[in-house]
């Protein structure tokens, strides 16, 4: 039951003193389990303002209305946890931070209509009849990608580098297939990745793996289909297909449901296996390079490296790939825990990953992000409150945005370290100080300064 209020004021110190309250306690309790090292003899605390939801998203949206921005994060500060947001929320499926903290982001899945926006501030602006976006390792090239074409810009508002026509075929002997007949609406794209010349671009679509070049495609063959190929006008059916480039553009990282994790150069032109990864858990899911680590005299499997990650509902596991350790036809198994691969995660279904000099930030289906370095150590966790579909930065890395499956893109601070060791992470030698958010799940520095709300027939709002 909704509870009804005298006055905003009186459901404003309720929503405040209880949540922080709350979180106070809950994040003490997990500082028991990840500091401490041991398991709480008290239940877990739970949320006391489940019945304020009605009164809180219609505060969410009145403000709006009356352009109260700021006056609505003062009154009520954004907190998940007491709301579901259950059939309310659309899926923001993609985010991306350009060099002046405009941001574009998609709201959709792959397998429903989506939209893009250009955000500024508290203004949306829709993107006529773009479906998609993508981008270049350094952001110097963006991709919009329409029915018809893929058109490549540089920057966000630079000039057309290239256009890209959809693929017309797998280029296998045998029998007509059937991607003539389709435009990229229908291709199911689930990620588009343009290489660092800004002159192609790799897709990875339910209908396969493409690199896209001006005047022709490639099909990148991830999965053995030749059963499929005696009817006519046949196309393929890929799940999880996934794919990123090198920043150098050296190499190309692919894999899809039912193959393993493979690695690519182009040699003499061609696209060649140069790497084999069998994956650590069922399902090949994604895979980003991260080139931003060091390699260390003395310290095994260190330098670049490429995550990979692979999912199951039972068990999911991240693991890493070093690129020192490559050898001429190299492989590995992340099952039989080869010894020249970096073990990240062995629990977490992961959807998208922040790179880091250290490691990694795990964006996962549990609503969490987990920071874990290349070896897998648990430097830090947090909360999102659903599935973890993009992470990007600022230029100058102050800034993190995180895009959620439950219809929210979330701006964080992190321009203020704990001080007692300049860290990013509570540790037993700063947890007397003062967390920096009072509504966080959270062990870091990160602290939520604006969220963007993407509710079904409703305009985007802000809070």
């Amino acid at each position: 039951m909704q509870t009804e209020f005298a006055s905003i004021t009186e459901a404003s110190q309720r929503w405040i003193n209880e949540g922080k309250s709350f979180k106070d306690k809950l994040n003490n309790w997990l500082d028991e389990i990840y500091i401490d090292k041991v398991k709480p003899v008290t239940p877990c605390p739970e949320d006391t303002r489940k019945d304020m939801t009605a009164f809180v998203m219609d505060q969410i949206y009145y403000h709006n209305e009356d352009g109260e921005f700021d006056k609505l994060r003062q009154l009520f500060p954004p907190d998940n946890d007491p709301i579901d947001w259950t059939g309310i929320t659309e899926c923001v499926s993609q985010v991306v931070v350009l060099p002046d903290m405009r941001l574009v982001a998609t709201v959709g899945d792959w397998y429903e209509p989506r939209r893009v926006y250009l955000i500024s501030e508290n203004t949306f602006e829709l993107q006529p009849d773009v479906l998609m976006i993508g981008k270049s390792f350094d952001k110097k090239y963006i991709a919009r990608v329409y029915a018809d074409y893929i058109e490549v810009t540089e920057g966000w508002d630079g000039h057309s580098i290239k256009t890209f026509a959809s693929p017309s075929t797998y280029g296998l002997k045998g029998p007509k297939d059937g991607l003539s007949n389709l435009n990229f609406t229908e291709f199911g794209i689930q990620q588009i990745v343009v290489f660092p010349n800004g002159q192609r671009v790799a897709i990875a679509t339910s209908k396969g793996i493409f690199v896209l070049e001006e005047q022709t495609s490639h099909f990148i063959e991830t999965e053995e289909n030749s059963s499929h190929t005696h009817r006519e006008e046949f196309t393929f059916r890929y799940d999880y297909p996934h794919v990123d480039v090198s920043p150098d553009g050296k190499y190309m990282i692919t894999g899809s449901q039912s193959s393993p994790h493979l690695l690519f150069e182009e040699i003499n032109g061609q696209w060649t296996t140069i790497a084999t990864v069998e994956p650590r858990s069922s399902y090949p899911n994604l895979a980003r390079f991260n080139t931003t680590i060091e390699e260390e005299p003395d310290t095994e499997n260190s330098g670049p490296q490429v995550l990979l990650c692979s999912c199951h509902i039972s068990r999911s596991a991240s693991i890493a790939l070093p690129l020192t350790n490559l050898t001429p036809n190299f492989y590995a198994s992340g099952y039989n825990a080869d010894p020249t691969l970096n073990y990240i995660d062995d629990r977490k279904w992961v959807f998208s990953a922040g790179l880091y000099q250290w490691g990694y930030a795990l964006g996962c289906n549990d609503g969490y992000m987990w920071f874990r370095d290349y070896y897998g150590n648990l430097y830090g966790y947090l909360h999102i409150g659903g599935t973890v579909m993009d992470i990007d930065y600022s230029p100058d890395r102050t800034k993190m945005v995180v895009a959620s499956y439950i219809g929210q893109i979330t701006v964080y601070d992190c321009t203020e370290l704990f001080q007692e060791n300049e860290d990013l992470f509570r540790d037993e030698a700063n947890r007397q100080e003062r967390r920096k958010d009072d509504f966080a799940i959270t062990n870091t520095c990160y602290k939520d300064i604006k969220r963007y709300l993407f509710w079904k027939e409703n305009p985007p709002l802000v809070w």
